[in-house]
Formats: C-alpha cells, structure tokens, sequence
C-alpha cells in the first residue's frame, strides 16, 4: 500500500488536515444532543423472553400503570392539620388537574391517600348512632370524628397500605395511566409537595417513575463531568512520563475527537442509553490516549532520520501499521458483545467497537499533525529500564512459572465467582427518591411489583373450588414466608363458606374499579370481565441480595407450579421487576461466556491472517489466556459479583490485551526483519515498546479511574476490576509474552 500521498499531506498541510478533521467532528459530534438515559432494567432482558411475555400480557390484560408516591412523615398522621396538608397536596391542580377524568386528559387516574378516605367517610349523611358523617366533603377539625371514621371497617382495611399502624408513616398514591407524561406529572406533583402553604409532615416525591427519573438526571450529570476528570487523571500520567505539555495535548486533542464522533454517531443511531455509556467515555479516554502515545513515541524515537515525510512514512509504516492491527483485534473483542441478548449490551459493544475505530482515525490523523507542529521531543525517562529488560530475559522460566501458578490458583476459585443484578449498586448514592422507596418497602411490604397470572375457563373464577385453590396457593407462600394478595383474599375476608353467587356479587365489585396494588394498580380491578383472568400479588422486599431474592422467585414458581386450579386453571411463572430481575442475572454467566468465546475465535482468527503465522497468532494470544485465568481471582478477592456491568470486563480484557500484544509481537517482528537476532529483537521490544505499554496503561488506569469520583457502587466496582486487569495484561504483554519468542521453537 502507497502511503506516501497520506505522509505529504500530514507533514505538509498539518493545519488544513487539523481544520478539516475539526469540521468533520463538529457536524457529527453535535447529534450526541439526542443522547438520553434508560434507567428500567427491564431493557436488558429480550422481549421473547419468557418472563417479559407474561409482564406484558398481564400488562395488556390488566392496564397495569406506574405510580408517584408522595411519602409523608409526621409525629402523628391522624393530626388534622397533616391531614388537611396531605389533602391540599392531593387536590392541587398540578397534580391531577382533571379529577373526574380518569387519567384520559391528565394522565393521573387516580389520587389516593388516608386523607382522601377521611374525607369520603365525614361526606356521608348523618346516621343516627354515628355510622355516618358529617355531610361535609372535607377534612374535620374533631380529633374524635377522625379515630371514629379511622376505627372503621373500611379505613382499618387500608392499614399498610396507605398509612403504618404507628400513625407516624402515611402515603399518597398517585396511579398513572398507560402513555402518561411521566416528567410533566413528576413535576408538578413536586411543586404541589414544595409549595403547599403549610409543612406539619415531611414529604418526600419517590416511587418507581420518580427513582428512575432521579437515576436517568444524576447518570446524565455524571456523564457530564467524568471526562473533565479523566482528562484531568490523564494529563497527570502524561506529564509524569513526558514533562512536558505538548505531550499531553498531542495524546489528549485526538481521543477527544474520536470521544465527540463515537457519541455524535449514537446519538444518530442509538440516542437510549444505559448506565454503562458512562464507562465508554472513561474506557475510550484511557485506551484511545493509547494509540497516541505510541505514535508519538515512535517520532521521538526516529529523531535521527532528517527528512520529515521520510520520517511519517517509517512510523506509519511500522507504529501506525501496528495500531490498525491492534485495532482491529480491539474492535472484535468490543464487537463480540453485540451477540449478547441484552439490548444494552448490544449498544455498548457498539459504542465501544467504533469508538476504538474513531481512536485509530485520529490518533494516524492528528497525533503526527499535531507532533509536526509542535516538534514533539522525548523528555521523560524511566532510569535503569534498559537492565530490567535483561533481568526478563535471564529469569524467563521463572517469570512464566509465577504466571501460570497465579493463574491456576485463580482458576481454583472459579467456582466461588458469584453473580448480582442488584438495582441499588446500580444506582447513585444519596438520592433521597431511593432511600424513601426503601423506607416505603420496610413500612408498606416492598415496591416493586411482581405477580402471577391465573387463567381458567370462562366464569371459572366464580366457582368456590377455583377460590379455595387460589387461597390455599396464596396460604402456602405466606407459610413460606412469602407475602401474596389475591381475589381470594377478599372473597374470603366476606364469606368463609363460599358460594356461587356471593363470590359473583364480591368478584362483580372489582371489576371497574380501581384497586392500589403495590407499587402498581390496575385500573380494571384483579379479575377480568369474563371471569376468567387474575393476578396474584407477590411482595419481594427491596434491597435484599440476588440469592435471597432468587430464592423466593424460584419458591414461588415451584408453588404456583404444583397449583392444581379447577376449570383448566393455569398459574404461569412469576414476572414484575424482581423477577425480571432473576431473569437477567441467570443470563450473565452465558452471556459473559458466549461473548469471550466468540472474541477469541474471532481474535485468534484475525491475528494468523494478519500475521500470515498460527505460531505468532497463538503467542499474541497469551496475555489474554494469563489475563483471563487470572481474573475470576480477583472477582472473588474483591468479592465483586458478575452484574449487568461487570459482564463486559472479559471482552474488554480481550481487547486491551490483544491490543498491547499486537504491539510487542509487531516489534519483535519488526527487528529480526531487520537482522537482530531473537534475544536482541526481544530485549528492544521490551525497551521501547514495552516502555510506550507501560505508559499506555498508566493513562488507561487513569481514564477509568475517574468512575471512583461518581457514587454508582456497580460502576465502581466495573472501575476496580478494569483496572487490576489493565496492569495485569499490560504486565502479562510486556514481561511475559516477550519471553516466549526468544524459545527455539518460534522462527
């Protein structure tokens, strides 16, 4: 390939290249304007799944809809006047501005609170003996009418439910419908809460839509700043090894190009993103700093050659040929996660494929302009670095043996590597949204929802036999621990004995009427209109671990299992947020593993054809066989679990491995082309571009570094595990892949 017309005109037209590449990146880097985050973990799962099936059918079925919850503590909720300031927060127009609607213009179908039923009980005609009210449709000022009307049957029902039965803790639930304008209700309910005129409670605006909301704002605010900070962690290390700041803005100016395209182009392509787009500013900063740093080194290195497009050719030839193959390899290690299942692991291997590309476009582009301008010389240096080279050579057998007794301890422990799909290390720290939520699941039995679909026969829930099933089911998960609510539950609080034609007047009651069901409510009731359909309620408390929470999952679906409803009843397995939950963390060690067997296939493919050789394809290879060995020791020293997060950290392992391997077999190659022995070709390589690994993964530590600085536990853990791993493969590249080429059997 003729790459002199590329040297000219990077030597001889530097600014134009400058301009025009800047233009190119302004026009595309723009778009990253329609990037937006989804904080539902829903999204990892693939809509075939079963588990999404049954949600969606009993979302379709039942009109399940999302809540707001305004949480509300006071010294004593049966005060009159917390009631009468839970009930001005109900009735404010900016929270349900059409209140007869039924969410048909607003999109709130219903507001509903201890306060809203007081009201309806002192709006009752007056009663001889006191059944009754006072007529009036308001909050009473008589403390004693309010014990009455909260001693009553139908209020002492609603206890835990919408208030705790210590009258300190008490919640608003407002019910949404389906395609509501979550932000804009959002909103509104908070400037009701914040401007309500009188503040004898603590109210605090939580629930799903509001958590996922404050998840989705801070994760934006969070992609904001940390790559100020990775910039900033970079420099540092570049300064170190350089001295110099022309070093950095040489490194730093092109992965910022190839950071605005990458994110330029999803906006374009794919705008929803996940929490783990924040990893791929930090992971591009601290691997596309790499390909800079190489080039750059290598034209201090070639100080000596006079003629300048003399001097571009050489290092395109040999550096810049080395980045595209380390490129290439990068890119597949990337890419291989985009066979995975999980949507959101489909755009992150996606977004970290062609940002890796971008890296390798600007850095051959800008990085030789901006050192041709600037006159880039060398000024740091590591002292006495020339000796270690030897010391590697002389104590090989050695240095090989302590890799692989490393690595088969850590393959000792690979049963021991846990996996967790927990949604609170996945979300940042201190949001009041979340802590409330959790308080709402200690107080009121959990918050998310998880339910199970029985079907039978047409008019087959109207039969005594199909309600005594039903309850002996819902029986024997609270036996087992496990809180439940069904239809069975109600008909069973009026009627003992059952009948026909009582379980048909009590069932006949739900249907069109709207019932609070945990974290949601369906608006059709829990039966449908053919008799025929219904849903079982099942609380999972939050914050509990994975293990815990499979467990319950999977004694519930073992129960509903073994159910034997009459008239054909079919009880299907659990669904809802913790279930999908389970789902997605059963799925991670298949996918982990299919995606990293996919990338070595594909890696060690590449690397034969690229260097036309089985034996150099193999020996690339392995620091990414030490890295990979050695990492199931960490996650269990760590005790950090596989999470939707941490799932990538092999693939991306694969790729910044095979990437500082490249490097090394390339120089080795490169050498003994030019008639140095293997010792000697193995010692420069070790010298020189062992220097440039070193220094590369410095800058790579530090760009993931910056994910310390954000309070996301899941992203935190991702950081700590990518960064033990980078040393170790930069370690396994630079100190023990050099030592394989300098046996007899490598030509």
């Amino acid at each position: 390939m003729n790459i002199t017309p590329l040297a000219k005109l990077l030597v001889q037209r530097p600014k134009t290249v400058i301009l025009v590449f800047t233009l190119i990146t302004a026009i595309v880097g723009v778009q990253a304007t329609n990037i937006y985050m989804e904080s539902d973990l829903a999204t990892f799962l693939p809509q075939d799944d079963p588990t999404v099936q049954i949600w969606g059918e009993i979302d379709e079925e039942f009109q399940m809809g999302y809540n707001i919850i305004i949480y509300v503590e006071a010294d004593d909720i049966r005060n009159p006047d917390v009631l009468k300031e839970m009930d001005r927060v109900s009735c404010s127009p900016k929270v349900n501005k059409f209140e007869s609607d039924k969410g048909e213009q607003d999109g709130v179908f219903s507001v509903r609170s201890l306060a809203y039923y007081i009201k309806e009980e002192n709006a009752k005609p007056y009663v001889i003996g006191g059944l009754g009210g006072t007529g009036k449709n308001e909050i009473p000022d008589d403390e004693t009418l309010i014990s009455r009307y909260l001693s009553r049957m139908t209020i002492q029902a609603m206890k835990g439910t919408y208030f705790t039965n210590t009258y300190k803790v008490a919640v608003i639930i407002i019910q949404l419908t389906n395609g509501a304008d979550f932000d804009e209700i959002l909103s509104g309910t908070k400037a009701a809460v914040e401007h309500r005129g009188t503040y004898y409670s603590e109210m605090t605006v939580t629930g799903t839509v509001a958590m996922q909301n404050a998840i989705r704002k801070i994760s934006m605010e969070y992609f904001k700043i940390i790559f100020p900070i990775a910039i900033l962690l970079v420099s540092a290390v570049l300064f170190f090894f350089h001295r110099s700041v022309k070093g950095i803005l040489i490194t730093l100016l092109p992965t910022a190009y190839a950071i605005a395209l990458t994110f330029g182009v999803l906006g374009i392509v794919a705008p929803q993103l996940t929490i783990l787009a924040i990893a791929v500013v930090a992971l591009l900063l601290g691997l596309g700093v790499d390909y800079s740093i190489h080039i750059m080194n290598r034209f201090a290195e070639e100080h000596s050659t006079e003629d300048k497009i003399e001097k571009m050719e050489k290092i395109l030839r040999s550096t810049g040929v080395a980045i595209l193959l380390s490129t290439i390899t990068t890119m597949i290690g990337f890419a291989s996660l985009m066979i995975s299942s999980m949507s959101p692991m489909v755009v992150f291997g996606f977004a970290c494929a062609i940002g890796i590309l971008f890296c390798f476009i600007s850095s051959i582009i800008l990085t030789p302009t901006l050192s041709v301008i600037l006159n880039f010389k060398k000024n740091g240096i590591i002292p006495h670095w020339g000796k270690l080279a030897e010391f590697i050579i002389k104590n090989k057998r050695r240095i090989i043996a302590i890799g692989c007794f490393l690595a088969v301890m850590s393959l000792i422990l690979l049963p021991q590597t846990k996996t967790d799909v927990n949604y609170f290390d996945m979300a940042p720290e201190g949001i009041p949204e979340l802590e409330k939520l959790q308080e709402y699941s200690d107080n009121f039995g959990g918050a998310n929802f998880n339910a199970l679909l029985i079907e039978t026969d047409s008019q087959g829930l109207t039969y005594p036999e199909t309600i005594d099933a039903m309850y002996d089911m819902e029986m024997e998960m609270k036996n087992a621990g496990i809180d439940a609510y069904s239809l069975a539950s109600e008909v069973k609080k009026v009627n003992d004995i059952l009948e026909r034609d009582a379980i048909i007047e009590r069932i006949g009651s739900f249907v069109g009427v709207e019932t609070v069901i945990f974290d949601m409510v369906a608006e059709a009731g829990l039966v449908d209109e053919d008799f025929s359909k219904t849903i079982m309620i099942v609380y999972i408390p939050l914050g509990i671990s994975m293990e815990e929470t499979e467990s319950l999952v999977n004694t519930v679906n073992s129960i509903a299992s073994a159910a034997d409803i009459p008239h054909n009843g079919q009880v299907s397995q659990l669904t809802g947020q913790d279930a999908i939950n389970v789902a997605i963390n059963k799925k991670l060690t298949d996918e982990q593993t299919r995606s990293m067997i996919i990338a070595i296939l594909l890696v060690l493919a590449a690397l034969i054809i690229i260097f036309s050789s089985s034996v150099y394809g193999f020996l690339t290879m392995i620091p990414v066989a030490f890295v990979l060995m050695w990492e199931p020791g960490f996650l269990v020293a760590l005790d950090i679990p596989l999470s939707v997060v941490t799932i990538s950290i092999a693939s991306i392992m694969i790729g910044i491995g095979i990437d500082y391997g490249v490097h090394i077999t390339h120089r080795v190659r490169e050498e003994m082309a030019r008639g140095l022995s293997k010792t000697n070709a193995t010692k420069i390589a070790i010298e020189k571009t062992g220097l440039s690994l070193i220094e590369a993964a410095c800058t790579t530590i530090a760009g993931i570094s910056s994910i310390f600085f954000i309070n996301i536990s899941a992203l935190q853990q991702f950081a700590m595990v990518i960064v033990f791993m980078t040393a170790l493969s930069c370690i396994a590249a630079a100190f023990i892949l050099p030592v394989f080429y300098d046996f007899k059997f490598v030509k």
